[in-house]
């Protein structure tokens, strides 16, 4: 039988400390399994190693690796002789870690061939159960460099026991506050976290730091002082008005330029975005010039449009929806009615409507 070379753990969540182990190995062995397993001894684990196997599909793998259960690794019957089990080590505490696993394994089940390798320096403070603090707390900023968008995505539903949590983001104009009212009227258990909300109660410490400065034209042209001003308590509110919603909600966290370049906020709220916009440019410009507020048309030259949505969700792997606003009232409405429909029904896909 040939070498096989499988890297295990209860990976709850893999992180990319896992990956970083992962990446080095696949250089070195010509084909790598990665066995998501359970583990008695651990009552702290939030996912299941069939969970774990989908989690593990959101990083972009070596090609030589494959995702498997324990039970589906079993029925290839390889024989524990032909077995080399690959670990990572961080430390020296993780050492003194390995010494009991390689006797338990040697004891139990005949498995004597190990390769060991080092993570790189700066991952060496990750770890799963950090990633569980981490999320518990709502510690976004710390999440987002630890594990991918779309893991981030399965931690914020299971810590705040909501059953999805959508980054909602399109240009000014599209019709995103329309469609999430639509939306918000036909289930109770959609909650619509509007961002622009967020913007009242931060105007107060905005003013009380530029005075009577244009506050538009600082945040076009000097959009960096204003951050500097504004994330921490942006952050706040968010969490505040993530701890509020109801258990067992959707949850749709509206920030119109959450894939701008210099922002990327899935990073922080997780993978599973709805993008809302019209087919043509013109007609956002048109929307937001009739209804009053052309001060606007900069921010539409700023916020990605369809075509560069679709590259930074494939560049980052994650599950992107389309919602076409081209069409009336009543059109919009029957499309809502679809997506909630869709949402209730548990769909895993992406839908282009």
């Amino acid at each position: 039988m040939k070498p096989t070379y499988v890297y295990p753990g209860t990976f709850s969540p893999p992180t990319f400390g896992h990956l970083s182990i992962v990446c080095q190995a696949a250089v070195i062995f010509p084909e790598l399994i990665i066995l998501c397993s359970s583990n008695s001894e651990k009552k702290d684990v939030w996912f299941s190693p069939d969970e774990c196997k989908v989690l593990w599909a959101t990083y972009a793998l070596p090609k030589n690796v494959i995702i498997m259960t324990q039970t589906e690794f079993k029925s290839l019957s390889v024989k524990n002789s032909d077995i080399t089990i690959i670990r990572g080590l961080r430390n020296s505490d993780d050492l003194e870690q390995e010494k009991r696993v390689m006797l338990l394994n040697r004891n139990q089940f005949g498995i004597k061939k190990y390769f060991y390798i080092f993570g790189p320096d700066k991952n060496m403070d990750i770890s799963s159960s950090r990633v569980r603090q981490e999320s518990t707390n709502l510690n976004l900023k710390n999440l987002s460099k630890q594990v991918s968008p779309l893991i981030i995505s399965a931690l914020l539903e299971k810590v705040l026991q909501a059953k999805n949590v959508f980054l909602v983001v399109g240009r000014p104009g599209s019709g995103k506050s329309t469609f999430m009212k639509m939306l918000c009227l036909i289930n109770p258990n959609n909650h619509w976290v509007n961002i622009d909300d967020f913007n009242q109660q931060l105007k107060p410490l905005l003013v009380k730091k530029f005075g009577e400065e244009d506050l538009i034209r600082v945040a076009l042209k000097d959009e960096k002082r204003m951050k500097k001003v504004i994330a921490k308590p942006w952050f706040e509110l968010l969490i505040n008005s993530l701890n509020g919603v109801p258990v067992g909600s959707n949850i749709f966290i509206e920030i119109a330029y959450g894939l701008q370049a210099d922002k990327l906020m899935f990073r922080f709220v997780g993978g599973k975005i709805i993008y809302i916009g019209c087919s043509d440019e013109n007609q956002n410009l048109e929307r937001v010039i009739s209804r009053g507020t052309p001060q606007l048309v900069e921010f539409i030259k700023k916020i990605p449009g369809r075509e560069e949505t679709i590259k930074i969700t494939q560049r980052y792997r994650l599950t992107t929806s389309y919602i076409n606003t081209d069409c009336s009232l009543e059109a919009l409405n029957e499309k809502t009615k679809k997506i909630n429909n869709l949402i209730l029904g548990g769909t895993k896909n992406a839908y282009n409507l």
